[in-house]
């Protein structure tokens, strides 16, 4: 029996998967790693942390592995990173997507190009978590080391790609996410990085996802137990092999992950860039195609703070939290919550906006707390469907964690008013992701729908005809907190900073 090899890179830690034609994961392995925080801008890991936490987790997979002739390795990761390579290893840490450091040369790139170009070029805002900021601000302040590096990469998939066979590339939808790309012309926007005097030499080939990349080397085999001269095929950006994986990488099929953070997003033959509207427009893993993404910083997350602050000492168990929200009718008794607990990126884009819960009274429960959030989470996503231009009525694929709780994705279908469809082993949606991309280009598959039951579908939550007048009136009062309370969220951010001197 052949199958492919597939590894997601991830933010917190490295899952390795074994997946066979069906798109069944035979076997599977996760090893974890550290990130460094510092000042509340910093965010680094340790690229070689990313490798030993590939080799334990296809360690695990071996070990529950039934017998399988590895085709290929694919991987997808973590996007928008920076990495420096000398000849034989990194030099340093990367520096991460999150990492916003680099506000003052965001704000130089602006004023010397304009925003205007900016986002005409590239198809997006270039903030912080800009890599071209990101270089920008190792070249004002780590001059010394960016000189060293003969390379860079722009993934963490990139890194564990060039471990294996010793090829780096860079795929189109990672690519499109780092301010480096023009978009349109697919092609390193070498005007705007040349005129900021960087190198654009040490960028990485752009290659389409699911090109041969080389083949795993005698030294990888040994660190990692994959047969050396097994084909490794380049992968993509974590987004565009969830969005493939999830069964939606042809247009007209949506998809929302629904995790610490979540988003929806779709795949389009054509994309007009949106990004007033805080929608992200990259490349899909097919170049000739796009993604439009919609972020919510903090999703699901807003459910592990509210576990913690009911609780009187260990955070209350998910299915405790899912039966008190099913104890609240529709509309939490006039009960809203607004899940900014770290700030918002779409529809709009505010570092200070904050959590709230806007109707508590003297009768107000755990159990209308508890719905109110998940209420409130799923405002959140309405509001995403609405700046991405969703066609109403269609099926919203679900991916993630969040899609376990059956009232959780019952209140999602009833706010968004169309049905909603929870994928079995959600999870892995990346892995599988990145195992189709590797099949198509081995000829297992003509497209990214295959024949069969590739994406199996283990609950379908259809929006209940009595909650639409409820929720239709919840979300206009829900939208228009925000512009009321934006002032209020900034000048709450002056006292919390005043306060921390």
């Amino acid at each position: 029996m052949q199958a492919i090899i597939a590894i997601d890179v991830g933010t917190t830690g490295t899952k390795a998967a074994l997946i066979d034609r069906g798109g069944r994961i035979l076997a599977s392995g996760y090893a974890g790693y550290d990130t460094r925080t510092a000042d509340g801008s910093v965010m680094e890991q340790d690229p070689r942390d990313w490798w030993a936490a590939t080799c334990a987790a296809l360690a695990q997979m071996w070990s529950a592995a039934p017998p399988a002739e590895p085709a290929a390795v694919a991987l997808s990761g973590q996007m928008q990173d920076l990495i420096l390579l000398d000849e034989q290893e990194a030099l340093g840490p990367a520096i991460l997507y999150a990492d916003s450091r680099a506000t003052a040369e965001a704000a130089q790139l602006v004023d010397l190009f304009g925003y205007a170009k900016l986002t005409r070029i590239t198809g997006n805002e270039q903030g912080p978590s800009s890599v071209l900021a990101k270089w920008l601000w190792l070249r004002h302040h780590d001059s010394t080391r960016l000189d060293q590096a003969r390379a860079l990469l722009l993934g963490a998939h990139d890194y564990v790609e060039w471990r294996l066979c010793g090829s780096r590339a860079a795929d189109f939808t990672t690519a499109s996410t780092t301010g480096l790309l023009d978009l349109r012309a697919n092609r390193w926007a070498e005007s705007l990085i040349e005129e900021l005097g960087l190198d654009a030499g040490k960028l990485p080939p752009l290659l389409p996802a699911g090109a041969p990349l080389g083949t795993v080397t005698p030294a990888a085999a040994q660190a990692t137990g994959i047969p050396a001269g097994t084909p490794v095929h380049k992968g993509c950006g974590d987004l565009g092999a969830t969005t493939v994986g999830a069964g939606a990488g042809l247009p007209g099929r949506a998809y929302g992950y629904l995790g610490t953070s979540g988003w929806i997003a779709a795949s389009l033959d054509q994309a007009t860039p949106k990004p007033a509207q805080g929608v992200f427009t990259l490349r899909h893993p097919d170049p000739a195609r796009y993604i439009q993404v919609a972020p919510m910083l903090t999703a699901g997350g807003n459910l592990d703070w509210l576990r913690g602050a009911l609780a009187d000492s260990d955070p209350l168990a998910y299915d405790e939290l899912n039966r008190l929200a099913g104890q609240a009718p529709p509309g939490s008794r006039g009960l809203i919550y607004l899940p900014y607990l770290a700030g918002e990126r779409s529809p709009f884009s505010d570092p200070n906006a904050r959590a709230a819960f806007i109707g508590v009274s003297g009768q107000t429960t755990r159990a209308e707390m508890a719905r109110a959030v998940l209420e409130g989470v799923a405002m959140g996503y309405r509001a995403l469907g609405d700046g991405l231009g969703l066609v109403a009525g269609g099926p919203l694929l679900l991916t993630g964690g969040g899609g376990k709780s059956a009232v959780w994705a019952q209140i999602l279908a009833d706010v968004l008013d169309r049905p909603v469809q929870v994928l079995v082993d959600p999870g892995n949606a990346p892995a599988r992701g990145a195992a189709l991309i590797a099949g198509q280009a081995l000829g297992w598959y003509k497209g990214y729908l295959p024949a069969g039951d590739f994406f199996p579908v283990a609950a379908t939550y259809r929006p209940e005809p009595d909650h639409r007048a409820v929720y239709d009136e919840l979300y206009a009062l829900f939208a228009s907190l925000y512009p009321r309370l934006k002032d209020a969220f900034s000048g709450l951010a002056d006292v919390a900073a005043n306060t921390q001197r």
